[in-house]
């Protein structure tokens, strides 16, 4: 038993714990139960503990050793400490008594509702395990697959013109994409036209009205009318150009030379001809895991991009 313990037990002082382990095996030996405890609760309260088979080993001494004492409840509590270990644990009939083995079978028996759950608890959290591998799995292989769809970009060209932002009634700013401006310059430029129009042709009728009627009141009324209207006019005129300047400086301003687009395209927008081949992500990955304990595909990446000339 100790050659299986030294090859179970981790590490650092195994040694020491199985010696120490052997201490406390011959004083139970010995029928020393009192020491035998000490010696084994002692070695079960280390820190860092000993290995996992050390420990089932010290536990069932000590249970019998409680209960050679007469110690039934804390050999119970140490049995169920044992059986929380490992739920499948039995003594040796070769090395315990009756009494013993049955004071075990009944912890045991009494437990017995208690192991299932930590069985069932076991085995969802191995299904659970299983399932997030496969789920995993699945989502390396869509990530995979998506990445291994050919990419189609399609080279394009914004037609935009700089002699466009030269043109009066907001064209430059309807060029660059700016509409709300262009509605204002459009507006505002096509009002001060009509009031340029309107003031001329009345400076114009005024003007002929003085010539016809000059030296009479009508003809001074006529003259007088004909000064304003040409004042306004070349007043709209000038304001009508000033606001021209301004909507061609704003276009150059924001003028931006769009240089060459890329559109992305669809597979059904590709010549069935120039189209790639799609390759099978199998082709990259191990197959899916069959249980929790197969370890995850690495993660692999691939991706081309295929451009066409539009």
């Amino acid at each position: 038993m100790v050659a299986c313990l030294l090859a179970l037990a981790p590490g650092r002082a195994a040694g020491d714990d199985l010696a120490d382990f052997q201490r406390a095996r011959n004083a139970y030996e010995a029928g020393d139960y009192g020491l035998a405890a000490e010696r084994f609760r002692e070695l079960l309260g280390r820190d860092p503990p000993p290995g996992r088979a050390v420990r089932e080993e010290c536990l069932q001494f000590l249970g019998a050793s409680l209960l050679f004492q007469g110690h039934e409840d804390q050999a119970s509590a140490v049995f169920d400490q044992l059986l929380v270990l490992e739920p499948d644990w039995e003594l040796d009939p070769a090395i315990f008594p009756t009494p013993i083995l049955d004071v075990f079978a009944r912890v045991k028996n009494q437990m017995r509702e208690r192991l299932a759950a930590l069985q069932a608890a076991e085995q969802q959290l191995a299904e659970l395990e299983r399932q997030r591998r496969i789920e995993e799995d699945r989502r390396r292989r869509e990530a995979l697959r998506e990445a291994l769809e050919p990419r189609y970009l399609a080279r394009v060209s914004d037609e935009r013109h700089l002699v466009l932002a030269f043109m009066p009634l907001g064209v430059g700013q309807f060029q660059n994409g700016q509409e709300a401006k262009g509605w204002t310059f459009l507006g505002i430029e096509a009002g001060l036209a009509a009031a340029n129009l309107w003031t001329f042709l009345s400076w114009d009728w005024y003007r002929r009205e003085a010539n016809e009627w000059r030296g009479t009141a009508r003809g001074d009324q006529a003259a007088a009318f004909a000064d304003g209207y040409k004042y306004a006019s070349w007043a709209v005129l000038g304001s009508l150009a000033a606001v021209i300047v301004a909507g061609v400086i704003d276009a150059l301003v924001f003028y931006e030379d769009p240089g060459t687009q890329w559109r992305s395209l669809s597979v059904e927008e590709v010549p069935e001809d120039q189209r790639l081949p799609v390759r099978d992500p199998a082709e990259f990955l191990p197959p899916p895991p069959a249980g929790p304990d197969e370890a995850p595909p690495a993660a692999v990446g691939f991706g081309w991009t295929f451009t066409l000339d539009l």
